[in-house]
C-alpha cells in the first residue's frame, strides 16, 4: 500500500493519555528497527517492509479514518506481524523492548508525580528527570510536585522573553528623554494575585511572578527615562496582541533548554516565575573591619543563601587575632572567628529550601593570620560550608620566585604596618601540604585576575574576591548569572558515520544565549538592594560550556593531545568573541552597561589575555575589528564568559561536566542482586560496535579506576581517545585549563586531579606551573585526601594499574616558554617520571558504610564525588556548589 492510500485510510492514533495525534508510519518502523538492532540485525529496509505489513494488518482489522487505532492496538499487531513473518527472535526483542518502555514510563510518572508524561519527560532520560524532580520542579505545601518538566522550562523561557519584550520599539526609547508615572506601575505590585494568568504573549501566560518582573523591569527603565509609554498603555498593547511576536523568542529560549543545548545556572531554573525570583548563582560581599559592617554582611549573606545563591567574601580587611580594638580596649578575635559566624548562618538558612549555601572564604598572603587560616580546615568538621583560598599578589610571587632569601612581610590590615617577616617558600609549602592532605586551600592569583581587568578604572579598586567555586571574580555586591552550552550536542554526523563540529550552530547558540543571560539581569529579583544596583552597573554575565569531554570522544580526539588542545583553544576563543560581538549588538539597541564609559573599553582595551599574549597570526577571529566596534558603540556586559561547574546541569543535559575530562567511564552501583554499572553512553556504544561490551569488561574497567588504560582487550586507539581525569597527568589538567583561560573573560572552575602517590612538592610545582600558564586560580585534588575518601571510586576494589606521564605539549611548553630558573627547575623535577616502589599500593577505598555522614549526599545518602572543586552526587544531582 503506498503512502497516499495509508494516509487516506488511517489518519490518526489515540495515545495512552487519550489525546489523538497524527498517524506516522515511521514511528512503527523506528520501533521495529530498535528491536532489530537489539538482535544485531539492524536493517532499515527490513524495518520499513515490516512496518508496511503492520499497516496492512491494521487496515484488514478494520481501522480507518473513522475508527482510530490506539498505541496498544498497533503494538499488538507489530508483535503478531513479527511472529507471522518468521522473526520470532525479533518479536521477542520487541516484546522485551515494549516491556522495558512500559516500566520506564511508569517509573518516570512515579518520579514526576504525573498521570501521563509530558513531551519533555518522554524525551529526557530517567536520571535527568530524577534531578529535575528533586531540585527544580515546584512543589506544594505537602511537598508534592505540582509542575511538569515542560511547565518548568516554559516558566523560565517566559521570564527570559519578558526581558526582550521591554526593548520593543513600541515601548523602549534608548535616548532616556521620556518621563512616565512610575508610581502607577508600582501600585500594581500590591495586587499581583489579581493579575495571575491574566496576560499572555501568544499562547504563553504570565503568572503573577512573571507579572511582578514585568512591573520591576518597567520601573527600572522608566526611572532612566527609557519608557515611551505608561504602564497601563503597555498592558493595553499586551491585551491587543501587539507584542505577540515575542512568543517566538520565548519558544526559542524554551527549545534551547529542552533540546539540552543550553541550561542557565540552577537558581534560574529553581526560581524563575516563582515567588523568590532570584536567578543568580554567584555573589560577593565586602567585609570591612567594623562591627556594623560585619553584621550587615552577615545579614546580607543570609538573604542570599535564602534566595538560592552562594557568597564569596575576602576577610583580609579584618584585623588579625590579638590586635587591639581601640573602641573597647579589647583584642580582636581575627577573621577565622567571623568565618565561623557565616558558617553557622549558612547551616541555619537553607538556600531556597533546596540546599545549604556555599561560601568562598579568602585571606590574602600578606595577612598576619594567614598561617592559621591555611591549616584551619585540615581537621574534619571545621568550616564545612566553606571553600577556602589564599589570595596572592605580585609581591608574594616575586618573593617566591625571584629572591634568594624568599623573605616576605606580613602586614596589619588596620594600617598596613609590618607585623612580622616570614619565608615565602615556607608559606607556599604550608599551603601545598594542606592541599595535599585535604584539597584546601585553593590558590587565587589576584595579579592574574587584575592583569586585564578593564573594570578596575571604574571601580577605582582591583578585584579581591570570587564566588564559592572560584571561577567568577566580582566586586562587593556584584552578582553574576551563569549558563552553559552543551558542546556535544553541536556535532553533525557525516555520511561515513563520523562526526564534525558545527561551528555555525555554535555561533548561533552563543548569540542566543548571550541575549538570554543579559535578559536575566533585567528580570532578576535581587535579594538585597545594593546587589540590584551593582549588578546592573556592570551587567556581568558568565556564558560557559559543558560536554567538552564527550565532544572530544565523539570526534575521536584525545583530550590531552595537540589536536585536543587546539580544538579547545578555538572553542574558547569563539565563545568569548561571539558573545562579546553579540554584547556590542545589544549595546547598539539597548545601551551599553552604565559604567562602560568609565572603564578602559573606550581606550581600546579588552579583558581577554589571549588577544595580548597569543601571536596575532594564531587568532581565529578579527579581534581588532571587534575592539573598534566597542569603541564606537560600547558593550552591554562588562565581561561575558566564565566556565563554571556544571555538576547538576550536566546531569540534566546528559553530558560530561564543564570542560573537565570524564571522571570515570564506568561507575559501579551495588544492588542486592549483584553488580550494576553506569557506563558513559558514547563509550558504551563504541564497545558494542567493536563487540567488546560485556559485564566482564565493565567490571574490569570499574576495577581499573573507571579507566580503559592498560586493559589488554581494549584496542590502543580507544585507550588513547577515551581518557579519564585519572589518565591525564596533573600538568595536562593545568594545560587544558590554561588553553581555555587564554580566551575566557572571567575564570575557569576546574579540579586538578592528582593520584594518591604525588608529594606535597608536586602540589607546589603545580602552583608554579599554574601561575606561569596564566591561570587565575587553582584547586588541587589528590585522590585519597580529605580525611576520609570523598570519591566513591568506580568500584570498591578499584586499583590503579598504570602510571601517567605529561604530554609532549606540556614538556615542550616547559622547555621553551618558562624562563624563570627557579620555576623551571621545580617544575622539571616534578614532571620527571617517577619509578614507584613496587610495594606502594593505593590507599584502600573506603567502603560505603565507612564514609562519614558529611561525605554522604544529604538528599539520598549515596557517596559524593569531588569534581570541579565541588562535591556532587551522581545519584540525585545534589551539588555542594551553587552554579551548576
Amino acid at each position: 500500500m503506498d503512502n497516499s492510500q495509508i494516509e487516506n485510510t488511517i489518519n490518526e492514533i489515540r495515545k495512552r493519555s487519550g489525546a489523538v495525534t497524527a498517524f506516522n508510519k515511521d514511528k512503527i518502523s523506528n520501533a521495529i528497527f530498535r528491536a532489530l538492532a537489539a538482535t544485531s540485525k539492524a536493517d532499515r529496509g527490513l524495518a520499513d517492509q515490516l512496518a508496511d505489513n503492520v499497516v496492512n494488518k491494521l487496515v484488514e482489522q478494520g481501522f480507518t479514518s473513522t475508527r482510530t487505532p490506539t498505541v496498544e492496538d498497533i503494538q499488538d499487531i507489530v508483535e503478531s506481524t513479527l511472529i507471522d513473518s518468521g522473526n520470532s527472535d525479533i518479536a521477542k526483542a520487541y516484546i522485551v523492548y515494549r516491556h522495558e518502555r512500559r516500566k520506564l514510563r511508569d517509573e518516570k510518572m512515579k518520579v514526576l508525580n504525573l498521570k501521563a508524561l509530558d513531551p519533555v519527560s518522554k524525551k529526557f532520560d530517567l536520571n535527568c528527570l530524577r534531578v529535575l524532580s528533586s531540585r527544580y520542579l515546584f512543589r506544594n505545601g505537602k511537598n508534592e510536585i505540582i509542575e511538569s518538566p515542560t511547565q518548568m522550562f516554559e516558566r523560565v523561557a517566559i521570564l527570559v522573553g519578558i526581558g526582550d519584550l521591554m526593548y520593543d520599539s513600541q515601548v523602549f526609547d534608548n535616548s532616556g528623554n521620556s518621563k512616565q508615572d512610575v508610581e502607577e506601575a508600582m501600585s500594581y505590585l500590591e495586587k499581583l494575585d489579581a493579575f495571575d494568568y491574566k496576560f499572555k504573549v501568544g499562547d504563553y501566560f504570565f503568572n503573577k511572578w512573571h507579572f511582578r518582573s514585568l512591573i520591576n523591569h518597567y520601573v527600572t527603565l522608566a526611572n532612566k527615562g527609557q519608557m515611551k509609554i505608561g504602564f497601563k498603555e503597555l498592558l493595553t498593547l499586551l491585551a491587543a496582541k501587539k507584542l505577540d511576536s515575542y512568543a517566538d523568542k520565548i519558544t526559542e529560549y524554551f527549545e534551547l533548554m529542552v533540546a539540552q543545548d543550553f541550561l542557565p545556572n540552577s537558581p534560574t531554573m529553581m526560581n524563575a516565575g516563582g515567588r523568590l525570583g532570584q536567578l543568580s548563582a554567584c555573589f560577593v560581599l565586602g567585609m570591612n573591619d567594623g562591627m556594623e559592617e560585619i553584621m550587615k554582611s552577615t545579614s546580607d549573606a543570609a538573604l542570599i543563601f535564602k534566595s538560592g545563591g552562594g557568597v564569596g567574601i575576602n576577610y583580609s580587611d579584618l584585623r588579625e587575632e590579638g590586635d587591639i580594638v581601640a573602641s573597647t580596649s579589647g583584642v580582636a578575635s581575627g577573621p577565622v572567628s567571623f568565618m565561623n559566624i557565616i558558617n553557622t548562618v549558612t547551616e541555619v538558612v537553607k538556600q531556597g529550601g533546596k540546599r545549604r549555601g556555599a561560601n568562598m572564604g579568602i585571606i590574602e598572603a600578606w595577612h598576619p593570620d594567614v598561617e592559621k587560616f591555611i591549616t584551619n580546615k585540615t581537621e574534619p568538621g571545621v568550616l564545612e560550608n566553606f571553600n577556602v583560598s589564599v589570595g596572592v599578589w605580585e609581591d608574594f610571587w616575586h618573593a617566591l620566585v625571584n629572591t634568594s632569601d624568599g623573605n616576605y612581610v606580613l602586614r596589619s590590615p588596620r594600617d598596613k604596618k609590618p607585623v612580622k617577616e616570614i619565608n615565602a617558600h615556607q608559606l607556599i609549602d604550608l599551603i601545598a601540604l594542606s592541599a595535599w592532605k585535604s584539597a584546601e586551600p585553593g590558590l587565587i592569583f589576584f595579579d592574574q585576575i587584575n592583569k586585564y581587568n578593564v573594570f578596575a578604572k571604574a571601580r577605582q579598586a582591583p578585584l579581591r574576591a570570587t564566588n564559592p567555586c572560584g571561577e567568577q571574580s566580582l566586586y562587593p555586591y556584584e552578582s553574576c548569572n551563569l549558563g552553559s552550552i552543551n558542546l556535544v550536542n553541536l556535532v553533525k554526523r557525516q555520511a561515513d558515520g563520523t562526526y564534525e563540529f558545527d561551528w555555525q550552530r555554535y555561533e548561533e547558540t552563543i548569540r542566543k544565549t548571550t541575549r538570554f543571560l543579559d535578559n536575566i539581569i533585567d528580570v532578576n529579583h535581587y535579594p538585597v538592594p545594593e546587589i540590584n544596583v551593582a549588578s546592573k552597573e556592570s551587567r556581568r554575565i558568565g556564558l560557559g560550556v559543558m560536554g567538552v569531554a564527550d565532544l572530544l570522544y565523539k570526534l575521536r580526539i584525545p583530550y590531552n593531545s595537540k589536536e585536543g588542545y587546539e580544538l579547545q583553544s578555538k572553542l574558547s576563543e569563539a565563545l568569548t568573541y561571539y558573545s562579546m560581538e553579540e554584547s556590542v549588538a545589544l549595546a547598539k539597541s539597548r545601551g551599553e552597561f552604565p559604567l562602560c564609559s568609565k572603564t578602559e573599553y573606550p581606550e581600546g582595551k579588552i579583558p581577554v589575555a589571549g588577544y595580548y599574549e597569543k601571536p596575532k597570526e594564531s587568532h581565529s577571529y578579527e579581534w581588532d575589528a571587534l575592539i573598534e566596534k566597542i569603541k564606537q558603540y560600547g558593550i552591554r556586559n562588562v565581561l561575558t564568559t566564565t566556565v563554571a561547574p556544571t555538576g547538576t546541569l550536566s546531569m540534566i543535559a546528559d553530558c560530561s561536566n564543564g570542560m573537565e575530562p570524564a571522571f570515570a567511564l564506568v561507575f559501579e552501583k551495588r544492588v542486592t542482586v549483584g553488580r550494576f554499572f553506569y557506563t558513559n553512553k558514547i563509550v558504551e556504544q563504541v564497545l558494542k560496535e567493536n563487540n567488546l561490551y560485556s559485564d566482564e569488561i565493565l567490571a574490569k574497567i570499574a576495577d581499573n579506576y573507571g579507566s580503559l588504560k592498560g586493559i589488554d582487550e581494549i584496542p590502543q586507539w580507544m585507550q588513547d581517545v577515551f581518557v579519564t581525569a585519572m589518565d591525564i597527568h596533573w600538568s595536562d589538567h593545568l594545560m587544558a585549563q590554561g588553553v581555555w583561560q587564554d580566551w575566557i573573560g572571567n575564570a575557569i572552575a576546574k579540579t586538578i586531579n592528582m593520584p594518591y602517590d604525588v608529594t606535597a612538592e608536586d602540589v607546589k610545582s603545580a602552583y608554579l606551573l599554574a601561575h606561569e600558564i596564566g591561570l587565575k586560580g587553582i584547586t588541587v585534588y589528590r585522590d585519597g585526601s580529605r580525611h576520609k575518601q570523598v570519591l566513591h571510586m568506580t568500584s570498591d576494589n578499584a586499583q590503579k594499574t598504570f602510571d601517567v606521564t605529561p604530554s609532549e605539549h606540556v614538556t615542550n611548553y616547559v622547555s621553551t616558554q618558562i624562563t624563570n630558573p627557579y620555576i623551571k627547575s621545580q617544575v622539571n623535577a616534578a614532571l620527571a617520571l617517577k619509578v614507584h616502589d613496587e610495594e606502594i599500593k593505593p590507599e584502600p577505598i573506603q567502603q560505603q558504610e565507612e564514609v562519614p555522614e558529611d561525605r554522604l549526599c544529604p538528599t539520598c545518602k549515596n557517596n559524593l564525588v569531588f569534581v570541579e572543586g565541588c562535591s556532587i552526587c551522581i545519584e540525585c544531582g545534589f551539588s555542594g556548589c551553587t552554579s551548576g
